[in-house]
């Protein structure tokens, strides 16, 4: 069930992304889950139909949701840490058979992070 504190600091459309990214990555909401409807929501957690529409919306851009019209919002596939990991195991073996060897494979993995992180 999602919930969220009136009284908090945390804007309620924010609350609300954080909450249902939580339901997800818990697993109490998987792959094609329905979810209620904007109305459905903003009623049960007596807040406006504007602010469950945000949060949606944004939850839509980011690739966790999906709207289908009529027949609702529904999480949307997401990717796994392991099969994340998976691929990032291919790719270092398709790095191999290009002929890198593990010194240049670790170089290029630790310029990424540090593209990435400064």
């Amino acid at each position: 069930m999602i919930q969220i504190e009136h009284n908090s600091p945390v804007p309620i459309y924010e609350q609300l992304i954080l909450e249902i990214e939580r339901m997800i990555k818990s697993g109490a909401l998987k792959e094609n889950d329905s979810l209620p409807s904007i109305r459905q929501l903003a009623a049960q957690l007596d807040v406006a139909i504007n602010t469950v529409a945000r949060a949606y919306q944004e939850l839509e851009r980011r690739g966790v949701i999906i709207s289908n019209g009529r027949k609702g919002t529904f999480v949307k596939h997401t990717r796994t840490t392991e099969s994340n990991m998976r691929d990032f195991k291919e790719m270092i073996i398709e790095l191999i058979k290009q002929g890198l060897d593990k010194k240049e494979i670790e170089q290029t993995f630790n310029n990424s992070i540090n593209q990435i992180f400064n």
